[in-house]
């Protein structure tokens, strides 16, 4: 892997780039493996360092923000400096501390293609080549990661995605994409978790609500969980969107033991 580098982030922020100057640069994503050790990286130092925070081993750090390929450290310049941290993490990452083990979740998730709700699968066909049906095959094939989580509440960027699916995003988004569209681009997919704007590619409708304030974890996901989707019809679809009414929550992840 590329070295990592150190990047200025504000004057209380560091971010720590595992795929060296050329990531942090461009829009241009690394190669899926390159990218897949940099974001486990990013991961596992990000739970070392919130593990030590907790246990009082180190200072200063205000927040820890795993992305793509880096991890952005927040810190209070009145308890620590930016020339201390990175003396500490360092050191952290060359003795090559474990980060905690933990439980991984596989989430199996029902997706209604086509149609109406997925206004692009004609067009994603078309410019990838394939039938809408090899679409649809080809996006079930993969068991899929939670990279990350942005850009609203509970919304998850899913690596993993087939390689003959990868689209740029819309030349022009739309100014109003439903909750639950599943749309694809740059090699991910993403489940929209509230109505927005987006210009992802749409093929298809996820009908339960990746975020619920009325359920009682409201947020779905979380960095490291799996996925893998299955085809429904219209009639499951209403069955399993009318069984979410009051925060109900239809589906359960399956625990997948220490990873």
């Amino acid at each position: 892997m590329t070295s990592a580098v150190w990047l200025p982030a504000g004057d209380t922020g560091l971010l720590l780039d595992f795929c060296g100057f050329a990531s942090a640069a461009t829009d241009v994503l690394p190669d899926d493996d390159v990218r897949l050790a940099a974001l486990r990286q990013a991961r596992s130092l990000s739970a070392c360092l919130a593990e030590m925070k907790e246990a009082g081993e180190i200072d200063g750090i205000t927040d820890l923000v795993p992305g793509m390929t880096s991890l952005l450290i927040h810190y209070d310049p009145l308890l620590t400096s930016a020339q201390h941290l990175k003396t500490q993490i360092s050191l952290l990452m060359s003795s090559q501390k474990n980060a905690p083990s933990s439980s991984g979740r596989r989430w199996h998730l029902p997706v209604l293609y086509g149609s109406d709700v997925g206004p692009d699968l004609e067009e994603v066909a078309r410019r990838t080549g394939l039938s809408p049906a090899e679409v649809i095959t080809r996006h079930l094939a993969n068991e899929l990661e939670v990279a990350i989580m942005g850009f609203l509440p509970g919304s998850g960027y899913l690596t993993g995605v087939d390689a003959s699916l990868s689209l740029p995003r819309r030349s022009a988004p739309r100014t109003h994409v439903p909750q639950g569209s599943v749309g694809i681009a740059m090699g991910q997919t993403t489940i929209y978790p509230l109505d927005s704007p987006g210009g992802w590619n749409l093929i298809g409708k996820m009908p339960v609500p990746l975020f619920d304030p009325a359920r009682a974890e409201p947020i779905m996901f979380r960095p490291g969980d799996r996925v893998k989707f299955f085809q429904i019809d219209e009639a499951e679809f209403t069955r399993l969107k009318q069984a979410t009414e009051g925060g109900a929550m239809p589906l359960s992840p399956e625990m997948t033991g220490q990873r």
